[in-house]
């Protein structure tokens, strides 16, 4: 039930990061290993790069176990699925001997549970999928693939990880409290008092503060204004969000709970456009605008190390997946 996956620290000489190789997919073992150079005076980004792990392993049966197996947490597995379940199908496009190897800048405390996904690379039997972190001259910092398309829309479907939708969104509901038939102009989301609410996009707080009806709620500005999103009945807000104040998409804005007008721990959620209410589970979320040339030239000179490393990463694998093999026909 687990996938086979070699793990031990190695040191790497800047030759090594750097060497350049072919895009070509091989199911060989890659050990895990700790990116270390020895290079007594380094660049900034020499020095960034000496603190990046890579993790790495060949599919036995899932692709989650065998990530669990070469070290990597449950969170951050979650989220490499994610991301490469946006080019490939799991359930069909996976299978036994595809190879997998991804990076990550360790967290302050040295793991990779409060870290940061940086790159990865699946190697299955189509070409190679990758997915590297950029941050864009705008300060944005989000995940395109290997040819510089950004992924994903710029809004998340739900700003809770765990969603159980306990209303939806409808013009004739009869309020639980005000006892009377009116507009539901949003989404409610069951959840425990506590549960860490997230922006759904990049955005700028309009409003945080508490309303009658919507208890403490939070506003959030998208795109200049054009989209507005709305999060009610918090229990608290999160430290720094205040009005004026630049969010980022997956950032914990506040609290599920239950204040306003409200019978139990929820949260409210509304999507507007122009204005407008929309229903968050049925609009179409607005994808990220193409990359012009400059931008895709800048993706290719700040991601430069990340591709290097998982090219050098291929060229290990062909090389040992060669050696097996000629040692197999002596």
């Amino acid at each position: 039930m687990s996938g086979c996956v070699a793990q031990q620290t190695t040191q790497l000489t800047t030759t090594a990061i750097l060497a350049d190789a072919a895009v070509s997919p091989a199911p060989a073992v890659t050990p895990s290993r700790q990116v270390v150079k020895k290079s007594a005076e380094r660049s900034e980004s020499e020095a960034a790069t000496s603190r990046w792990v890579i993790r790495s392993g060949r599919i036995k049966k899932t692709f989650s176990q065998t990530a669990q197996r070469a070290g990597i947490p449950n969170l951050q597995i979650r989220k490499l699925e994610a991301l490469f379940g946006e080019q490939i199908d799991f359930r069909r496009d996976i299978q036994k001997g595809d190879h997998f190897t991804a990076v990550f800048q360790p967290g302050k405390s040295g793991s990779l549970r409060g870290g940061k996904l940086l790159a990865a690379e699946l190697n299955s039997r189509r070409e190679p999928i990758r997915v590297i972190r950029h941050t864009n001259r705008r300060g944005i910092s989000r995940f395109y693939s290997g040819s510089g398309e950004p992924l994903g829309t710029d809004f998340l479907r739900n700003p809770l990880k765990n969603v159980k939708v306990s209303s939806h969104f409808t013009l004739r509901r009869f309020h639980p409290v005000l006892k009377v038939y009116r507009p539901h102009r949003g989404t409610d989301f069951a959840a425990r008092k506590g549960t860490p609410v997230m922006a759904t996009a990049d955005g700028v707080v309009q409003k945080r503060e508490y309303q009658n009806g919507y208890g403490k709620v939070v506003f959030l500005e998208h795109s200049g204004g054009r989209y507005t999103t709305v999060y009610a009945h918090l229990s608290r807000f999160a430290r720094g969000i205040k009005p004026g104040r630049a969010v980022h998409q997956g950032q914990i804005i506040g609290y599920v709970g239950s204040t306003g007008l409200a019978t139990g721990s929820h949260l409210h959620y509304e999507f507007r456009e122009d204005g407008e209410y929309k229903d968050a589970m049925k609009v179409a979320l607005p994808r990220i605008k193409k990359p012009t040339t400059a931008e895709r030239k800048y993706f290719y000179q700040a991601t430069a190390d990340l591709r290097r490393i998982l090219l050098s990463e291929q060229r290990e694998r062909r090389i040992a997946m060669a050696s097996g093999g000629s040692q197999s026909r002596r």
